[in-house]
């Protein structure tokens, strides 16, 4: 489970799985420095607690949600202000080259002039193009990363111990970076945002 996402934290080295034998330990190429063996379910034991602890009370996760339902009102203000925005400048540089040819067709411009200010025009649809592409691609991924996330936290333990062996990897890359083995300790790195579930995971209130 665990091959390519371990590393020594004495020399950095990548910890190899012995797969016969059900443990992992570091091949110590460059040099002895008394690495353990752990079985993995040592391993998956600790990583299990980190989920543990991501996973929300659940009277917190009704006051986020709460909180992302009055956000969301807001945020709906702010996509439609700018999409109506960028429309009306497409609708706008869509007139501009139309009147445009019209003016060739009628030889009130040359060739020249047409495709000079013809290229300028494009260049500023593909533009507008492009932003309302990305408004829409950060509309898709608020809501696709917002629920993700909410889920995870609402019920992050069971989740984790109930998952297959490739859907605890994407899990276990999806909220920690830089595994690493030192003695028999299993450190990590906390991906944004359960770095901050973690820090609070320890705290005596939420909201002192």
């Amino acid at each position: 489970m665990y091959r390519g996402l371990l590393r020594c934290g004495d020399c950095g080295l990548a910890i190899t799985p012995e797969r016969h034998k059900g443990y992992y330990h570091c091949t110590q190429y460059n040099g002895k420095h008394g690495a353990k063996w752990l079985r993995e379910e040592e391993i998956t034991e600790q990583i299990g607690k980190v989920f543990q602890q991501i996973q929300l009370p659940p009277e917190i996760f009704q006051e986020i949600t709460n909180t992302l339902n009055k956000v969301h009102q807001d945020k709906i203000e702010f996509h439609n202000k700018h999409f109506d925005k960028l429309t009306a400048e497409q609708k706008s540089i869509t007139k501009m080259m139309d009147n445009l040819y019209l003016d060739k067709l009628k030889g009130e411009i040359n060739d020249e002039k047409y495709n000079r200010f013809h290229t300028s025009l494009r260049s500023q649809m593909d533009d507008v193009t492009t932003r309302l592409s990305r408004l829409q691609e950060a509309e898709d991924n608020y809501y696709i990363i917002t629920k993700y996330v909410l889920e995870l936290s609402k019920k992050a333990d069971g989740l984790f111990k109930s998952s297959e062996v490739e859907k605890k990897r994407q899990l276990i890359k999806l909220v920690l970076s830089n595994l690493r083995i030192e003695g028999d300790k299993v450190l990590y790195d906390a991906q944004k945002p359960f770095d901050l579930l973690l820090k609070n995971a320890d705290c005596v209130s939420w909201r002192p």
